[in-house]
């Protein structure tokens, strides 16, 4: 967590530095492939031509109210509707589409030895109060669903674009 802030931090400081930088004026003077003519006269200094750029920052993006980091939702707890801790958000499945379509649990267990991850659809995950994540479904019933094994097949889902 500290290395990504430090890291971030570091990206930020070098844009603004960059950004601060002044801009050098250059002349306009394409090279010439002929040689140079010879003249006794003195020469007169060419102006130099003056770029300016008018260099415009797009505005800066921010999260919308309804977005979340998936960095804070990955570990999160979540509890059923009478406020009890039912399991911790162990990952988040992606589609193709680069949509969550699932939302993968530990439940049971005690401090992550013998949990069990079980996958919920997204869509029956819901915001609580004090911005906790709540499951309308009891502990009971999840230790009942079918188990799903992150690590099946980890070549295939790693993350690669390239597709067999």
């Amino acid at each position: 967590m500290a290395l990504s802030r430090l890291v971030t931090m570091t990206a930020v400081a070098v844009a603004l530095v960059a950004s601060a930088a002044p801009v050098f004026a250059q002349s306009a003077t394409v090279p010439s492939t002929s040689p140079p003519a010879a003249s006794t006269a003195p020469r007169a200094a060419a102006p130099a031509a003056t770029v300016t750029t008018t260099a415009t920052a797009p505005a800066a993006r921010h999260m919308r109210d309804n977005e979340m980091r998936a960095s804070k939702v990955i570990g999160s707890s979540v509890y059923d509707t009478s406020d009890t801790k039912i399991g911790n958000i162990a990952d988040l499945i992606v589609d193709r589409d680069g949509k969550v379509s699932d939302v993968v649990l530990g439940v049971g267990g005690f401090l992550g030895a013998g949990e069990k991850n079980v996958a919920v659809k997204v869509s029956d995950l819901k915001r609580g109060k004090d911005h906790r994540f709540v499951l309308n479904t009891t502990k009971d019933a999840l230790k009942q669903m079918t188990s799903y094994d992150l690590n099946h097949d980890m070549a295939a889902r790693s993350g690669s674009s390239l597709h067999k």
